[in-house]
């Protein structure tokens, strides 16, 4: 019986490690899907002159989850909102725990929320650049981090299992 109480702490230990290396492996590529979702508002609105529905909706069609979700509830949202920063303000944070991201991230991003839609196309195409800017930035750290923490995360999963089962038994 003590064996697999053992084996259930090992395989949940372990599994908790993996989790947390998952979220290490696919946090640059989440901000690479942020980045390209910038992009394209930039191109949709200042070279297509679309609306901010009419650029979620195509986001929403071009880009993989978990950024696509995001888009689609900004678009099916029925709630009455006077303003569009405090909509996407309130969807990413809904939507937040589907990613991989720090708050870094967030705050980067419910800060260009905050100012879309409230400028000229010029002045608007400056926020994007200056978010992509601190969203390079973050992805050079994020790549930095990632095999190190990575590898760290999967062991301490094990190396915590073994310890508790040698502690109790």
């Amino acid at each position: 019986m003590q064996w697999i109480g053992a084996i259930i702490i090992l395989t949940v230990t372990t599994w908790a490690g993996f989790d947390a290396a998952a979220k290490f492996k696919n946090r640059p590529g989440h901000i690479r899907q942020w980045k390209n979702a910038l992009q394209m508002i930039e191109a949709e609105m200042v070279y297509g002159q679309s609306s901010l529905k009419e650029v979620c909706e195509s986001i929403s069609k071009n880009l993989p989850a978990p950024i696509r979700n995001f888009f689609l509830n900004l678009v099916e949202d029925k709630q009455p909102c006077a303003d569009f920063s405090v909509l996407w303000s309130t969807q990413l944070n809904k939507h937040w725990p589907q990613n991989a991201l720090t708050k870094n991230e967030l705050e980067i991003l419910q800060q260009f929320g905050s100012t879309l839609g409230q400028h000229d196309l010029v002045q608007q195409q400056k926020q994007i650049q200056l978010t992509l800017h601190h969203l390079d930035r973050e992805l050079s750290e994020a790549m930095d981090v990632c095999d190190q923490y990575q590898r760290l995360a999967r062991g301490i999963g094990v190396l915590s299992g073994l310890l508790v089962i040698i502690l109790i038994m």
